[in-house]
């Protein structure tokens, strides 16, 4: 009999403790989670005070005229092309597009003949009255050279790439080419040093790098049905793409975007450490899991839940069968075993819980988070 209460008193000490530990473990995961919303402050700060510090290098908008004694006279029969971007707005990760203002400037070379400027034309836009601007607002001559300045605003298509989210980092890509892509007598150059991106433009969920512009091709597979050229060949157009790469501020969104797998973290835990009111926790858990499932469904396409969304999904829900079936075993299973084992089984079941949720969600967030 005697043995009997030590055993006991011994495994009632062992249950405090763990279930202290798993309280200073709880608290932990809270002050992390308030950490890591917390730290961003200090370096949106930082990086508003170095925009504000670009203002002063890089001139305002529009961009300037350029000087024709500086300015390098482009190749016969060639058209350079410089952007200043001025806005991005509405990024719509379900429908994979973006809204673009810019001011496009190209310099042509009177040698080569008619000036092709008007038309060019955003080749991955979509056409919108509502949205869709390509106006000449500026048109100079300077000696041999015609400067002309187009304002530009477009909905831009551009695949998103979310196998990361809420820590992916995106390449935005503003296409410009000829209207008529089987025009083939002109041909494109950059000039990198006029382009820039406006640095008060600033997204406060993103992190911008800097504007680059790359002269390419894009294929054009038959003839469109001009006669008189091969209907198998495969043709290509010039263009000039306007590279932006962008990273996502993740510790801003992190938090918020799986508060209720969080959410149902906790209640879980709750539920392997109380004895009562467990299927109400267990029950909440799964309804907070199911509102943040749905949440994410709402604001991602089907694809990003094959990444980092749909890995933390599954380990959410695999800890609520977890929580429930240990209810289950601690209910009705050690009635019929020793209390030994019920005690030591209602012991294990917090910390292994604990230490597997933790693991796995280190284990599939990104490794340049860490």
């Amino acid at each position: 009999m005697r043995s009997e209460i030590v055993a006991r008193d011994r495994f009632g000490a062992w249950f405090r403790s763990a279930t202290g530990w798993a309280r200073a473990m709880t608290l932990g995961i809270l002050i992390s989670a308030a950490g890591v919303c917390l730290s961003p402050a200090s370096s949106l700060a930082e990086s508003l005070e170095s925009a504000s510090a670009r203002v002063q290098q890089i001139p305002g908008s529009p961009p300037p005229v350029p000087d024709p004694t500086t300015t390098p006279v482009p190749p016969q029969g060639t058209l350079r092309l410089s952007l200043y971007v001025t806005a991005i707005d509405e990024i719509d990760l379900l429908g994979n597009s973006f809204n673009a203002q810019f001011y496009l400037s190209t310099v042509w070379s009177k040698a080569g003949g008619e000036n092709p400027s008007d038309s060019l034309e955003v080749l991955n836009a979509i056409h919108n009255n509502d949205i869709g601007r390509f106006e000449l607002i500026s048109d100079r001559t300077f000696g041999d050279l015609e400067w002309r300045l187009y304002a530009v605003r477009s909905k831009i298509i551009n695949p998103w790439i979310l196998s990361d989210y809420p820590f992916d980092s995106q390449l935005l890509r503003i296409r410009i080419g000829m209207s008529n892509p089987m025009e083939g007598s002109v041909s494109f150059s950059v000039d990198r040093l006029n382009s820039y991106v406006h640095p008060e433009l600033i997204l406060y969920d993103w992190q911008m790098g800097a504007l680059d512009l790359v002269s390419g091709f894009v294929s054009i597979v038959g003839n469109l049905g001009m006669p008189g050229h091969d209907s198998g060949a495969v043709y290509q157009a010039p263009v000039v793409n306007a590279l932006i790469e962008m990273r996502r501020r993740g510790h801003l969104e992190f938090v918020p975007s799986f508060l209720g797998y969080f959410l149902a973290i906790g209640l879980c835990v709750l539920a392997l450490a109380i004895s009562r009111s467990r299927d109400d926790l267990i029950l909440g858990a799964v309804v907070s899991a199911a509102a943040n499932s749905v949440y994410l469904a709402e604001i991602l396409p089907v694809s990003a839940l094959g990444g980092l969304s749909g890995q933390i999904q599954i380990i959410v829900y695999t800890g609520i069968l977890y929580a429930a079936t240990a209810d289950e075993l601690t209910d009705h299973v050690p009635l019929q075993w020793s209390q030994r084992i019920g005690s030591f089984l209602k012991l294990a079941l917090l910390p292994t819980y604990l230490f597997a949720t933790i693991l796995a969600i280190y284990f599939v967030v990104p490794s340049h988070v860490m």
